[in-house]
């Protein structure tokens, strides 16, 4: 299981850079590079009031955080996992919402 550093400060998820989820999802079926990928996980703290996927979950903080993953074109996909040892998200200043986060572990096949 990918140990995941979360660098989305302002998800409802994470918790000192750890995420508080036991799974998220990573999109980017067609992604050639890092800023095509995001985080279909991410919920804005600010948000997470109104969310009731927020409201239900019960997990502890932890570095060690399954990852489910479209992204076929990379290095560390295989049947929709990733087997990266180290997982790194981001989240760019360009937006709240989930498409301004992307895997920065994102390795292209070719």
């Amino acid at each position: 299981m990918p140990k995941l550093k979360c660098k989305a400060e302002n998800c409802a998820y994470n918790y000192d850079w750890l995420c508080k989820k036991s799974f998220i999802d990573v999109d980017g079926v067609e992604s050639k590079t890092k800023s095509q990928t995001a985080c279909m996980s991410f919920r804005d703290s600010k948000d997470a009031n109104n969310d009731v996927e927020f409201a239900s979950f019960e997990e502890k903080p932890s570095i060690n955080t399954e990852i489910y993953c479209d992204a076929v074109n990379c290095v560390y996909e295989k049947n929709q996992k990733c087997y990266a040892d180290r997982v790194e998200i981001l989240k760019d200043n360009s937006g709240k919402n989930k498409h301004a986060t992307h895997c920065q572990t994102f390795e292209p096949i070719d």
